[in-house]
């Protein structure tokens, strides 16, 4: 094992990392400098002093909502490190949802920017005791500070300063959390009414890290770009906890992610490791590399031959690492599936990358594609020391639900017995909601959601999601929704408008020629795709939608809005 602790908690975890990789560097945002590892240490001390000094306790719950920073980090590893509860809190999520979520959890305070403080007006019902602004992490006392433990009130602590002697009493009363301590509360994006809240433990957590490294190489030396929201568990345990498990840093943006910015601060960085959702590639081979081959004829006739397209991903690959600061070691891809031709493109150039699967629920990784032995269309095998396994599996297919057991498995849904009880099943084992089958070499391929599935003419499972892959691999179009209505299988289709006018301003189209021309693109694209399905789940109709699909914070279409009856 990589990793051995002598008990699964953060501050357990922490410890080992301060001893063995102190002078190291560990986060900073992009283009500053990073503090070693002794640093962050002081700085996490420093916080828990301020939260134990305003009255914070073992099991009190405490939000965190900003966009990712270096106090991002430190707020959650100060909280999570003294046995108190850290509420990762989608800067997505709507006002309501907010201030639901606060109520909810019975937050006693809070982090977060300037910017969000909007989301907090009408909470003067709330729990809340104070506020701490992420950027300078000044704290602003909504109630009378906490004086028991050193006899004074602390009205401000801002961090960096000197500590005193009653500070210093304070840290040497932070409590010692157990594994089976209560670490987070998430809160799922719920496509319907309010979100759930997702209670993980110190070793559901810390087992999930300890673990995934044994199938994520890594190492002191990595540096790792952050572009995923930290609130969301995949950053939160792949991207910083995993990183800082090992002694690698991790660089911070500041903003959103464009591709302007994200290019800038690889250049900046030349970082070894990123994790991403297939999203981010996906658009990248679209926008930038398909178009450079489509564009010349004879290398577009080209490509359909394995050993030229092999020679031009190669190409294609080799420049895309340059511009990503040429020192990229591995894409870790999660969230979603990877497009089939996207994995062949990363293979074919030779970009050493793998997929996982999880949930929030587990913490959230259940399998990693092994690097190195990546399977193309698989999500990979089970990581360390949990079960896996298929509910009633169909007898021909050997697709049924995905269910899991292990230490990853939260303890529940906060404050929701009756959809706690909805979601395991007898043993401890969780139902994931998702439909898939192991191969016969143990690697879990995933077909879609159970709760998609469309039952086809004669009884067979049609599965969306796979079909939807099949749209988006096809020129022109960005995003798609598969849906059954009158018992015809339909897609709603987002396609690209930039490269459509394109097309359209380069032939001198006007608005009946290109009308045509797009209903000529819908309708060649549904024969190319029906030519690869089996003719139960053949589309009969694909239908423009002309803007970009309702998403929830973590990016999932909202299906249910777009499932409609079509004439």
């Amino acid at each position: 094992m990589i990793v051995e602790l002598e008990k699964l908690t953060v501050k357990c975890l922490l410890e080992r990392t301060f001893e063995q990789y102190g002078s190291l560097p560990s986060i900073t945002s992009v283009g500053e400098q990073p503090i070693v590892y002794l640093q962050l240490k002081q700085q996490i001390q420093e916080v828990a002093a301020s939260l134990l000094a305003r009255g914070i306790r073992k099991g009190d719950r405490v939000a965190i909502m900003g966009e990712n920073c270096p106090n991002w980090v430190i707020a959650y590893l100060a909280i999570t490190s003294m046995g108190a509860v850290a509420v990762p809190i989608l800067t997505g999520f709507p006002d309501t949802d907010t201030r639901h979520i606060l109520r909810n959890s019975e937050a006693q305070g809070i982090f977060n920017e300037q910017k969000q403080r909007v989301k907090l007006e009408g909470m003067d019902d709330s729990t809340l005791k104070f506020i701490c602004d992420l950027e300078s992490m000044e704290f602003e006392d909504l109630q009378k500070p906490h004086v028991g433990l050193i006899g004074k009130t602390l009205a401000l602590f801002k961090r960096g300063r000197s500590k005193s002697a009653a500070d210093a009493e304070v840290q040497t009363d932070v409590p010692e959390p157990a594994a089976e301590d209560l670490a987070v509360i998430i809160y799922t994006s719920g496509t319907t009414g309010h979100s759930k809240g997702v209670m993980l433990s110190q070793r559901n957590i810390v087992f999930d890290v300890v673990n995934a490294i044994e199938r994520f190489p890594i190492n002191a030396d990595d540096r790792f770009l952050s572009i995923l929201p930290l609130a969301h568990t995949f950053e939160a345990t792949g991207g910083m906890l995993c990183p800082i498990a090992i002694g690698a840093s991790v660089y911070y943006m500041r903003g959103l992610p464009t591709p302007q910015k994200l290019l800038a601060a690889m250049e900046i960085v030349k970082p070894t490791a990123v994790l991403t959702v297939p999203l981010v590639i996906d658009k990248i081979f679209r926008k930038k590399i398909l178009p450079q081959i489509q564009g010349k004829l004879i290398i577009n006739k080209l490509y359909p031959l394995a050993f030229f397209r092999r020679k031009l991903h190669k190409v294609a690959g080799r420049k895309l690492v340059q511009s990503f600061g040429n020192k990229l070691r591995f894409f870790m891809f999660g969230g979603a599936s990877l497009n089939e031709d996207v994995e062949v493109f990363l293979r074919d150039a030779g970009i050493s990358y793998s997929t996982g699967y999880g949930m929030t629920e587990t913490a959230p990784i259940m399998t990693i594609n092994p690097f190195g032995q990546v399977k193309v269309g698989s999500c990979g095998k089970p990581i360390p020391g949990i079960e896996m396994s298929i509910r009633e599996p169909d007898p021909q297919s050997g697709i049924g639900e995905i269910v899991v057991r292990g230490p990853i498995v939260m303890s529940g849904y906060y404050k929701n017995p009756d959809a706690t009880a909805e979601t395991f099943l007898p043993g401890g084992w969780l139902k994931t909601g998702d439909l898939g089958f192991f191969d016969d070499q143990g690697y879990l391929f995933i077909k879609g959601r159970c709760k998609n599935v469309i039952i086809g003419p004669s009884g067979e499972n049609i599965y969306p999601e796979a079909i939807e892959q099949k749209v988006l691999q096809e020129p022109y179009f960005q995003e798609a929704v598969v849906f059954e209505s009158s018992g015809k299988l339909l897609v709603k289709a987002y396609l690209d408008y930039d490269v459509l006018d394109r097309e359209f301003e380069r032939n001198k189209l006007n608005d009946a020629e290109a009308r045509k021309l797009t209903e000529d693109i819908l309708e060649q694209a549904r024969q190319r795709i029906n030519a690869q399905l089996p003719a139960f789940s053949q589309i009969s109709r694909i239908l423009e939608h002309p803007e970009p699909f309702e998403k929830t914070p973590t990016n999932k279409v909202k299906r249910y809005l777009y499932i409609t009856r079509s004439k």
